[in-house]
């Protein structure tokens, strides 16, 4: 899937990604992280192949078991931050800090461990979010930053960190499993019986032609630098047929303005699944240190009626800038020519990114389409990149009505509004 999903690989995974799919997949869903582990290539059961705690693996005795699958402890940290920069790349306790620790809408940090001689060699963990459906929340839980050593791939520990985890919080608050796996994991989270929701749709702007393509084919780098130029004048002359509407203004800020925020959101609430956009979240989500985030607010007579935060980072080389949250998420006075505004600043003050873009539905496609974003579904980026699936399992029923939450059935696409904020971050 082309999203911000990782460059490390785990069990199973033999495909390595092109440069291009690599800069493709750092933007996606500001998350960046844990999706590029794969299926351990165990035959476990799709439900308990393993019991928790010190449970064996198939055809070996228990005593022989070198690994404990257990929860999180505090003593954990430096452990896990030492196999996250060994599989997917250098993370620092701040983010862990504000990621799982500080993450308000868990009492806890939702980490299942495999450990082996008291070391971390394989996690689990979960990135929490409270949904909202009309009046209606519930907690749920997006597996993320899967990974295994590479010395203990193999041996059944995404299968057992994965059951563990279902029967752990089966009792507990979270109501769902929802999550984004790449191509490499999705067969593994199939297995462990998770359902495909959606092949969420992602648009690009490839502002530098040469951050997409494979950058040990000499002859590809040297078209993208031919193509430079080309892709300069046309991003020109889609800026200036867009326009920007001359009734509306736009206010960049370097800190959220909260009340803003939450005001937009609630004019236009959906009925469908989707990040509830209230104070907690607007003062936790975007303090991840390591993204710059800027928030942009367009005003007609007076009044604000649309908003958009971007995330920004450099990350082995390229500039990535998200559209991470655009809000009113629903049809709203103003809301079009308002987002229209936005995009229109918010080009202008990043013309220095490699890529910019957009995950799901949040902006109409019209309006993107005008500005030169491609769709990954569709070529050239189809060439290059690889869907974002969505994929859900629900930790309890409603009423007795397995596979539905919040009185929606979770692997309808139609109940759910799915943008970055609602995606795993790193």
């Amino acid at each position: 899937m082309v999203t911000e999903h990782t460059r490390a690989k785990t069990d199973g995974d033999d495909g390595q990604p092109t440069d291009g799919e690599r800069a493709l997949e750092r933007t996606n869903g500001d998350r960046a992280s844990g999706r590029a582990t794969s299926s351990d290539g165990t035959s476990g059961r799709a439900n308990g192949d393993s019991a928790p705690g010190r449970a064996s693996t198939a055809g070996a005795d228990e005593h022989d078991d070198p690994y404990e699958i257990r929860l999180y402890e505090p003593r954990d940290r430096a452990s896990f931050l030492e196999l996250y920069d060994l599989v997917l790349g250098e993370q620092d306790e701040a983010w862990f800090a504000w990621k799982y620790e500080e993450n308000p809408y868990t009492d806890h940090v939702p980490i299942v461990l495999a450990t082996a001689d008291g070391e971390v060699v394989g996690a689990k963990p979960c990135f929490a979010l409270e949904l909202r459906a009309g009046s209606e929340t519930v907690i749920g839980y997006q597996p993320a930053d899967v990974m295994v050593h590479p010395d203990h791939r193999r041996r059944g520990l995404y299968s057992r960190t994965t059951e563990r985890m279902k029967a752990h919080y089966r009792e507990r608050e979270p109501s769902l499993f929802f999550n984004f796996p790449n191509q490499a994991t999705l067969s593994g989270s199939l297995k462990h019986g998770w359902q495909v929701v959606e092949e969420v749709p992602t648009h690009y702007r490839v502002q530098r032609p040469a951050a997409i393509v494979d950058a040990t084919s000499a002859r590809r780098t040297r078209l993208a630098r031919l193509a430079q130029p080309l892709a300069d004048g046309y991003h020109a002359v889609k800026d200036a047929l867009a326009g920007a509407p001359s009734d509306v203004t736009v206010e960049r800020l370097e800190s959220v303005p909260v009340e803003t925020f939450v005001d937009l959101y609630e004019r236009s609430i959906p009925r469908t699944l989707h990040a509830n956009r209230d104070e907690r979240f607007y003062e936790w989500r975007f303090e991840n240190p390591t993204w710059t985030y800027d928030a942009y607010v367009a005003t007609r007579d007076g009044e604000a009626v649309a908003g958009v935060i971007t995330g920004s980072r450099v990350r082995d080389g390229s500039r990535i800038t998200t559209l991470t949250d655009v809000v009113p998420l629903g049809e709203s006075d103003g809301r079009a020519a308002g987002l229209h505004a936005i995009l229109a600043r918010v080009l202008a003050d990043h013309t220095d990114a490699d890529l910019v873009s957009v995950s799901g539905d949040v902006v109409p496609e019209t309006l993107l389409e005008r500005f030169g974003f491609h769709s990954d579904g569709a070529f050239p980026l189809a060439r290059v990149s690889s869907r974002t699936t969505q994929v859900a399992y629900p930790i309890v029923d409603d009423g007795g009505h397995e596979w539905t939450v919040a009185g929606r059935a979770i692997a309808d696409p139609a109940n759910w509004t799915v943008g970055y904020a609602e995606q795993d971050t790193s």
